[in-house]
């Protein structure tokens, strides 16, 4: 496989062991965004809700990686209020014109992936070349085989 980034943003670290089993799978550098905001308890939830309803980017602290150094670069999100997270939309506003190749992941309650993919394709001005959607009750009971063909799906080889 060509060099590949993954860049995930993770309140609750549910997208964050999503990222960790995709990089292991090929072999990825990740990027973990980090949040310049507390988002903890019932007004952090309800906070970081809000934002992403409304459009709003997320203050982060500055990253290490440069995605434009990279053939593929993966991006993976919770889903708030049906959107994209706004920490994670900090970091694609940040990076405008530095994405060559994407693919996209996000965690979820139960619904709302298909407009997050919609808004992140949107933000890196690029189609993904795969998308893995998981809920939480996914999470839970097992998403090797998801895994599997979202991986397999990065290999323009394959």
């Amino acid at each position: 496989m060509s060099r590949i980034l993954i860049v995930c943003y993770s309140r609750t670290g549910n997208t964050a062991m999503v990222a960790e089993a995709i990089g292991q799978a090929c072999g990825a550098d990740i990027e973990r965004i980090e949040d310049t905001r507390h988002r903890g308890g019932l007004w952090g939830w309800l906070r970081s809700g809000r934002e992403a309803w409304q459009g709003r980017s997320g203050a982060i602290a500055p990253v290490e990686k440069d995605p434009g150094e990279y053939d593929l670069v993966i991006l993976g999100s919770p889903v708030w209020a049906g959107h994209v997270s706004s920490p994670m939309r900090g970091y694609l506003e940040g990076h405008v014109g530095k994405f060559s190749r994407i693919a996209l992941f996000v965690t979820e309650g139960g619904s709302g992936g298909a407009k997050a993919f919609t808004e992140m394709a949107a933000l890196a001005g690029s189609a993904p070349v795969a998308t893995l959607e998981l809920t939480e009750k996914e999470l839970k009971s097992g998403m090797q085989e998801q895994l599997a063909r979202f991986v397999e799906a990065l290999d323009p080889s394959a």
